[in-house]
């Protein structure tokens, strides 16, 4: 049993190689590969997995959809085909390793979705945190998989209620960067609450106007400390959001 990763050295030398000769396809990584032990993984279906993430992008180009719809199809798509097991999900050197695989077809799509090519006939290169080489959640299909895995229910009617919330700011801001996001209720039920009370993402200017949900999360985020989240169910978060949320005025800044 084993699976494919990359290391930072070695994608770090991709990465450079890209970039003095942007447009050019990718070095083969076949060579620098290292096949880890513990846990097994269907190669073809990865690849095949990177081809059906390229359908996504080109369906996006067809309807100039935003960047949001894009990762809100893309991230269910890649947890319910990829079917990781925790070890290889939560290794950054497998998330390097699907992004420079076949030529760098994952780092292409990388490249549309954050380095210009949605604004642009030819495509520029993203910054290099978005391929997988600084923080493992930062990177752009580490980071995808992390919010369907959060929202994910697997006997639920809709096992990805809630990934199709559009809003870049909520998912990069107020799940993937907080600690609370490790609880996997409470991450899925700030977005439900968010979505489902459509609660507006600016915060209060005046007092007499309401918050937003970047209000919502800082207030969230004060209680912590107080507050065991590990405890809530999600019928549980999902109520006691929806009651801080409606407390707002005792808690917001005026």
């Amino acid at each position: 049993m084993s699976y494919p990763g990359l290391s930072l050295d070695a994608a770090r030398d991709i990465d450079a190689a890209r970039r003095r000769r942007p447009g050019e396809p990718s070095p083969d990584i076949e060579r620098v590969t290292a096949h880890k032990p513990g846990a097994d993984l269907d190669v073809i279906n990865a690849v095949e997995c990177l081809n059906e993430c390229w359908d996504l992008v080109d369906n996006t180009r067809t309807t100039a959809a935003r960047p949001g719809e894009f990762d809100s199809q893309c991230a269910p798509l890649l947890h319910s085909t990829l079917r990781l097991p925790i070890r290889v999900a939560g290794d950054a050197d497998f998330w390097r390793w699907l992004t420079f695989t076949s030529g760098g077809c994952g780092a292409e799509i990388v490249d549309w979705r954050y380095g210009g090519g949605r604004r642009a006939a030819k495509s520029g290169l993203a910054r290099p945190v978005y391929y997988g080489l600084e923080l493992m959640k930062k990177g752009m299909f580490a980071k995808l998989w992390i919010c369907a895995n959060l929202m994910y229910r697997e006997n639920a009617g809709n096992p990805y209620d809630g990934i199709e919330y559009a809003d870049v700011d909520l998912w990069d801001s107020h799940v993937i960067d907080v600690d609370y996001a490790s609880v996997s209720a409470m991450a899925r039920a700030f977005v439900i609450v968010v979505r489902d009370l459509q609660i507006p993402r600016e915060s209060a200017t005046e007092g007499a106007n309401p918050s937003g949900y970047r209000d919502l999360a800082k207030e969230i985020r004060r209680r912590q400390p107080t507050v065991a989240f590990e405890l809530f169910d999600d019928e549980q978060a999902q109520h006691w959001i929806r009651e801080l949320w409606y407390e707002s005025s005792s808690w917001r800044k005026t």
